[in-house]
């Protein structure tokens, strides 16, 4: 329920059917309730199956090693890591900024059709 609660908008509620008003399951405030938000930050542009790395385009925002990322694609689904390392220009790099081309390990293989996101605390209401 905790992870189902990162992305779910609504909170959670028991009494759809059991009579309740239309405001009770909005409570006070109404929006979304999510505890995170995804910033998008690129497109997929290679992946080196051999070493495992993966390199994106970074269009828009800036990445830095410890985000928490979230790569998305109709064939490889929803994917989560931690960034450990990353590469700018074939360079270890603390940041990589818009219009930067970004490789860094993944456990799993990245299509040219998938995007790459940023996860970040949403603003509490």
């Amino acid at each position: 329920m905790e992870q189902l609660s990162t992305v779910y908008n609504r909170g959670f509620w028991n009494g759809y059917y059991l009579g309740q008003e239309l405001g009770e399951w909005t409570e006070d405030h109404p929006g979304s309730h999510a505890t995170q938000k995804k910033i998008y930050i690129g497109q997929g542009q290679n992946y080196f199956s051999k070493s495992g790395i993966a390199q994106f385009k970074v269009e828009a925002f800036s990445l830095s090693p410890g985000d928490e990322l979230l790569i998305t694609g109709p064939t490889t689904g929803a994917q989560t890591l931690t960034l450990a390392e990353l590469m700018v220009g074939d360079q270890p790099a603390n940041e990589a900024r818009k219009g930067d081309q970004c490789t860094f390990p993944t456990p799993f293989k990245v299509r040219p059709s998938d995007k790459l996101y940023k996860l970040v605390e949403a603003d509490g209401r």
